[in-house]
């Protein structure tokens, strides 16, 4: 969970407490509000400079031993069972600072939670330098798995499949095998590369077809697709977002959401994400040396952590292209990031006379998108082929576009002017485009005419306006009409819709609510079932037995009665309280008592002190006082 998504269960009261718990103990000065302070590097640094050892203590446990950053209460009272006492009060002092969460279930069990962005930064405090596993080799190594071409394009290939064609889903959401069995040729992003997840519910999951499975998945979360009426459908609004991120904006989103749904569960696997993120573009390191590097920053990993993490993270990440493995003739394993996805897209395009075309790896996808429409691709690699034909120029035509906006979708990202005979070409192929065609439509009609005017301003919607009849109404093809309602509604519009399609749209919208950008699984995550408690605690909170001693025990040093004397250090014994004591004739001394028993009819107590452990009798005890630590306050 983030920062953002779990402060807004916080009353603005509650945020308020904590900017000045805040601003009182680092003598803060700056208006930031709270959730850019704990997405703040430069404060949590502050915090971590000047946390005392119980604070320290308690975020490497959230760091190292908590499951995603949380902590169910029960799980917590067990890790920290021989300090509970003293590591709870370093627990409520980061709690006051809003650095952890207090997470409750709708029956009261609670948890605690550190948001996600402060786990990452704390998680960089502990980690040696990324460095120490860099390596610099002559040749890229060989490997048996080749990666992906990058699940950008794999995505792509899917929707241009998608648009194209019918794909029916099953009544459980699920592709039929035969199409399946078509879809699955699109994808670099293999069976092999996927066959080591077993997250619930991925470990349940038929291991042919998982490739295809997580392809979806990502699409329908993104937005990009969604199930209607028993198939599935583009989403033209979304599309064309995501198309038109920058390669950098796109790579951190996908890759954020595979962390959150493909990345097992587990401190380790965190942390090895982090040190992943810290490795520039193109750097070699020895994955060995990077497991060594948790173990030294106390994470505990498993015997077989190097299968693990290549078999269920590092072949799925060289699958969708992100990065490339390489083995040694030592059979050490090597991993760089591949750089391509990220790099800022800037080619064009080249076409011959015949209408061959090749694409280069950093044409913008949304250029490509366009140009897609007009031929078949194909994937070689990081390069995209296609070749012009009169079929596909004269479908784009006959669904109501021009000659001219084809010429000007291949010129727009031509790296060079388009070819004479390819002009030629194009104007013969469209002369037999619209002779005599019926086909059915859908008729749009506005209540005036600013409302096509505005629209045609608009780019999400110029793909539903080139049939234009009248400057009020204007036709779609059949199969486009859930779309430009779902376009009409993103801009806060709601049509109304006449005839038997009415039907149809109230089921589409149902699916889409239903499955939205939830995906094909669920991946259950630590915190399920928990909401983040609207609550800021006291400073005492998690030491009742110490606040409710008596203050006579804790405030004045001086002699009680025999039982009361008992009492104080059974008391002492039981909270592991250090005791203050002065016996006749003799100075002051501290100790911290261990036993109190009966010995031949005395009481005695056996203290621990800087000299060795003593036994004395209660009797010849003076004055005592119960100290209270000081990180109590």
């Amino acid at each position: 969970m983030r920062v953002q998504d779990s402060l807004e269960y916080l009353s603005e009261t509650t945020q308020q407490a904590i900017l000045v718990e805040q601003r009182k103990r680092f003598g803060i000065a700056d208006d930031m509000d709270l959730s850019s302070r704990l997405q703040d590097p430069h404060f949590l640094g502050q915090v971590w400079d000047q946390a005392g050892e119980l604070e320290r203590t308690v975020i490497r446990l959230f760091v190292t031993r908590a499951t995603r950053g949380f902590f169910s209460k029960r799980s917590w009272e067990r890790e920290t069972a021989k300090e509970h006492r003293h590591l709870s009060v370093g627990l409520t002092k980061l709690r006051r600072l809003g650095l952890i969460l207090t997470v409750r279930k709708m029956w009261s069990e609670i948890g605690y939670f550190m948001p996600q962005e402060v786990r990452e930064q704390m998680t960089l405090y502990l980690l040696p330098e990324p460095s120490q596993a860099f390596v610099s080799l002559s040749k890229t190594l060989p490997y048996y798995i080749p990666a992906g071409r990058g699940i950008q394009l794999d995505l792509f290939g899917l929707l241009v499949f998608i648009r194209e064609n019918q794909v029916p889903v099953t009544q459980k959401g699920a592709i039929h095998r035969r199409m399946s069995q078509k879809m699955q040729p699109l994808l670099s992003l293999t069976d092999e590369h996927a066959k080591g997840l077993v997250l619930p519910p991925l470990n349940q999951e038929p291991r042919e077809g998982l490739a295809l499975t997580i392809t979806l998945d990502l699409a329908l979360r993104l937005g990009l697709i969604q199930t209607s009426e028993r198939r599935l459908l583009i989403q033209p609004y979304q599309i064309q977002q995501w198309l038109s991120q920058s390669p950098p904006e796109r790579w951190e989103q996908l890759f954020e959401m595979a962390i959150q749904q493909y990345l097992p569960h587990g401190g380790w696997w965190d942390a090895f994400v982090q040190i992943m993120k810290a490795v520039s573009l193109d750097q070699w390191c020895f994955l060995e040396a990077q497991l060594s590097m948790l173990e030294t920053a106390g994470f505990a990993l498993p015997s077989e952590a190097k299968s693990l993490v290549t078999e269920q993270w590092l072949h799925l990440l060289a699958g969708m292209g992100w990065i490339e493995l390489g083995q040694g003739d030592d059979q050490k394993l090597y991993w760089r990031w591949n750089s391509l996805p990220r790099l800022t897209a800037e080619e064009g395009w080249f076409i011959d006379p015949a209408g061959a075309i090749t694409i280069p790896p950093l044409v913008p996808l949304q250029d490509v998108w366009e140009i897609s429409k007009l031929c078949q691709l194909e994937f070689d690699g990081p390069l995209i082929r296609g070749e012009l034909s009169a079929r596909m120029l004269q479908s784009y035509l006959t669904a109501g576009a021009t000659e001219q906006q084809a010429l000007e979708i291949l010129r727009s990202g031509c790296a060079h002017p388009l070819p004479e005979g390819l002009i030629e070409m194009i104007h013969q192929w469209a002369k037999t485009a619209r002779q005599i065609q019926m086909e059915p439509c859908f008729c749009v009609r506005t209540a005036h005419a600013g409302f096509v005017e505005e629209w045609k301003q608009i780019s999400e919607f110029r793909p539903f306006l080139s049939q234009v009849i009248s400057p009020t109404e204007f036709l779609i093809p059949q199969g486009m009409e859930f779309a430009l309602i779902s376009t009409l509604r993103q801009f806060g519009y709601e049509p109304q819709v006449l005839s038997h399609f009415s039907a149809l749209s109230a089921g589409a919208d149902s699916t889409t609510d239903e499955k939205g950008r939830n995906g094909l699984f669920l991946v259950e995550r630590p915190w399920d079932g928990y909401a983040v408690e609207n609550t800021f605690p006291e400073p005492t909170d998690g030491i009742p037995e110490i606040v409710s001693l008596p203050k006579v025990w804790t405030q004045h040093f001086q002699s009680y009665h025999p039982q009361s004397m008992r009492d104080l250090f059974k008391r002492s014994v039981e909270l592991q309280l250090e005791v203050d004591y002065q016996l006749r004739g003799q100075e002051k001394l501290r100790g911290t008592p261990l036993e109190v028993r009966v010995e031949l009819g005395y009481w005695m107590v056996t203290m621990e002190t800087e000299t060795g452990k003593h036994r004395y009798r209660m009797e010849d005890m003076e004055r005592v006082r119960i100290v209270v630590p000081q990180y109590l306050y």
